[in-house]
């Protein structure tokens, strides 16, 4: 992808797979604006990229409306447009049965993964209406199209349900202002929250086999879909649901 003079707002930059979207389009050339909660973390990440011009590091909680204003209005005096938003940032909960959890459970997953991303599009489609043109992706999952037997993730699936439909109503919605709305839904991606879990290496292996492409993804797997979703080459591909998951909703 050539995103020469593109400013593009990663959500959720400091975790394992908004760093590598983060690298991705700045390596595609974009003026990246990297936005999480740890400002530290990003300030250490930032420190990778050689031309520091083309970044803008913020601090933010997208659970928060005024924290969400202040991205927008940082992003517009830094770089004076928007044309990219990866709705990258989420949570997940430790699996639990259902009938366990209460609204302190479920409130973190439906402020972070559902209501954050609605704050965050809300606040670029004026933008993006104003220069007729932009690309937003979100960040789904596999579990928001299918459970899994014996991982109770029921609150979470419904989130990345949502973010599926939201997804596609945006695209009929602001398709005619020529904005591009599409869903990457992955499975399981290797990120350190996964790493303990991958340590033993007979259980690493069952889950590898569990794949056609015997792997598990990476965060770099989905860093590329973001890209070719962001390129001219997906130009007239809005309203999708790509599964990032090495084939395995292809067999289940």
């Amino acid at each position: 992808m050539n995103a020469n003079d593109l400013v593009a707002i990663v959500t959720g930059a400091g975790g394992g797979v908004g760093q590598a979207i983060s690298k991705r389009l700045y390596a595609d050339g974009a003026k990246l604006v990297m936005v999480g909660r740890d400002l530290s973390r990003l300030n250490s990440f930032a420190r990778e990229f050689e031309d520091q011009n083309r970044l803008l590091p913020i601090k933010a909680d997208i659970t928060r409306e005024t924290d969400v204003i202040n991205i927008i209005e940082q992003t517009l005096s830094a770089f004076d447009r928007i044309n990219i938003l990866i709705n990258s940032a989420g949570t997940i909960n430790e699996p639990k049965p259902f009938h366990l959890m209460n609204e302190d459970d479920w409130a973190p997953l439906i402020e972070t993964n559902l209501v954050g991303t609605l704050r965050t599009t809300r606040s670029v489609l004026p933008i993006m209406m104003e220069a007729k043109a932009g690309n937003i992706v979100n960040i789904s999952s596999l579990l928001g199209l299918r459970a899994i037997p014996r991982v109770p993730l029921s609150v979470y699936g419904v989130t990345k349900a949502a973010i599926i439909m939201f997804t596609k109503s945006i695209a009929v919605e602001y398709g005619p202002h020529g904005i591009h709305c599409n869903c990457i839904a992955p499975s399981t991606i290797r990120t350190q929250s996964i790493e303990p879990y991958l340590e033993d290496e007979e259980a690493r292996t069952t889950l590898e086999s569990t794949f056609p492409l015997r792997r598990i993804g990476t965060a770099e797997d989905i860093a590329g879909a973001v890209s070719y979703l962001c390129s001219r080459d997906a130009n007239w591909i809005t309203g999708v649901v790509l599964t990032v998951d090495g084939g395995i909703s292809a067999k289940q």
